[in-house]
């Protein structure tokens, strides 16, 4: 399971507010922690207004100083991903395409720097109703990147997870995730499942069940706080259940390292 750090983000206000004040130190503790939390890339929005192409090679430089792990780049915007992109001293991720016709203004940048990438389930109709538009929007960017000589393997699909309390979505998500791994073996799934719970009380216990039941459906990347150890203890089981952690090497690896907790007390 690929875990993506998600608190580099310029959006969220405390992360904007330290990105106008280029308070180094803030990111620096942002992105060490999220690596000593078990996070094997961290996502890295610049997104100020009129800043972004600026900003994200700032945090770029400054990240890679501070940790040694990939990054990917959550950025829509040509100009910042081509400033950005030859600055990765990994082979990066860019978050994201999409189906809508202005975002594949990104292509001629991603096929000269070959990043891996993100593809959004969001058409020029906006975002998918059901499982059959999620798969076509899927097979859509798919087949498109492939054609561009993008590998299925360097593909994550992102289905574009909706709210619970205005429809069966997860239901509709879970189903689009097994028909897309089954129509394209060897593309990945990624999501973002914090929207799941919008709207709905005790998210994060939607959020982390949620997570869970699309890793059974052929989930194999997230974009998640790695510093939530039960998050963390919950993906390293359920790897393990699923079949994807040979010989439970990790899961052991990951107890005797401390990282599961420790077993609840059992009272008779």
């Amino acid at each position: 399971m690929l875990i993506i750090g998600e608190l580099i983000n310029c959006t969220r206000k405390k992360v904007g507010e330290a990105a106008e004040k280029r308070d180094e130190e803030f990111f620096r503790d942002l992105a060490r922690k999220q690596a000593s939390a078990g996070a094997h890339m961290l996502d890295v929005n610049g997104g100020l207004a009129l800043q972004e192409v600026e900003l994200l090679s700032w945090l770029v430089d400054l990240v890679q100083a501070a940790v040694d792990i990939p990054l990917c780049l959550d950025s829509a915007d040509p100009e910042a991903l081509m400033q950005a992109l030859p600055r990765c001293k990994q082979r990066p991720m860019v978050n994201s395409i999409s189906d809508e016709p202005a975002r594949w203004k990104m292509l001629p940048v991603l096929k000269e720097h070959r990043p891996k990438v993100i593809a959004l389930c969001l058409s020029e109709g906006g975002m998918p109703n059901g499982v059959e538009d999620r798969v076509a929007t899927a097979s859509r960017l798919i087949d498109r990147l492939t054609a561009e000589g993008f590998a299925l393997d360097d593909i994550y699909v992102d289905p574009c997870v909706m709210p619970l309390a205005t429809g069966p979505h997860g239901k509709n998500l879970m189903a689009s995730v097994a028909q897309i791994v089954a129509r394209y073996p060897g593309v990945h799934i990624s999501a973002g499942v914090s929207n799941v719970s919008f709207g709905l009380p005790v998210r994060k216990l939607l959020n982390e069940t949620f997570l869970l039941l699309l890793m059974a459906h052929g989930l194999d990347a997230a974009i998640v706080d790695p510093r939530d150890q039960q998050l963390m203890m919950n993906i390293i089981a359920t790897e393990a259940l699923l079949g994807r952690d040979a010989h439970c090497k990790n899961y052991v690896r990951a107890f005797r390292e401390g990282r599961l907790g420790e077993a609840p007390a059992i009272h008779t």
